[in-house]
């Protein structure tokens, strides 16, 4: 029989935050979530919903995962390399199942796309967040001297936002080898 409530409600984020990333928000119904939570029915909807439930964990997912990622990203100073380790560092964290399944946030974007604005808020800050990132390290790549074109930056960052995209798909069908590959070559067409 499920408790009422023996955790804090950030542990109860955390919990939430693992069963949306490996079910997605619509796989999970408010039974199964208050059961895999371990908390009842009506404390769930009473003091909580599954909707505040997954736009914090969504919270949880970006201040635990993506930012502390991101952050280092932006601290680095080797331009593009630093581009192909980021990305070669995914792809391990996805073969490893360091994340349980793909990226939260790619994996939201494309479960509930614009269903919720208040969703749509969170996933679009993480994704100018994202793009931002790639930015900060663009442009330390063209003072570099790694590519010629200044303006081509908010285009090339557009670009690698696709690729986060696509390897959430690949990393299923094709190998660490392959997979890095497939980044060297998406690389070169920064130029």
């Amino acid at each position: 029989m499920p408790k009422s409530l023996n955790s804090s409600y950030d542990q109860l984020v955390e919990k939430a935050q693992e069963i949306f990333w490996l079910k997605g928000f619509k796989g999970i119904s408010v039974k199964d979530l208050s059961s895999e939570l371990d908390i009842s029915q009506n404390v769930l909807y009473n003091k909580y919903s599954k909707d505040m439930l997954f736009l914090d964990s969504l919270n949880y997912y970006t201040n635990n995962y993506s930012d502390p990622f991101l952050k280092q990203l932006r601290q680095t100073t080797e331009g593009l390399d630093s581009l192909k380790e980021f990305f070669y560092t995914l792809i391990d964290a996805l073969i490893n199942k360091t994340f349980p399944r793909s990226c939260l946030m790619v994996n939201t974007v494309v479960e509930l796309r614009n269903e919720n604005t208040d969703v749509v808020l969170k996933y679009d800050d993480y994704l100018n967040t994202l793009k931002d990132s790639y930015i900060v390290v663009l442009e330390k790549a063209f003072k570099l001297g790694q590519f010629k074109n200044k303006t081509k930056i908010n285009e090339y960052a557009d670009f690698l936002l696709g690729i986060i995209f696509s390897l959430s798909i690949l990393y299923k069908i094709h190998s660490r080898e392959e997979l890095c590959i497939y980044i060297d070559e998406q690389l070169t067409f920064i130029q």
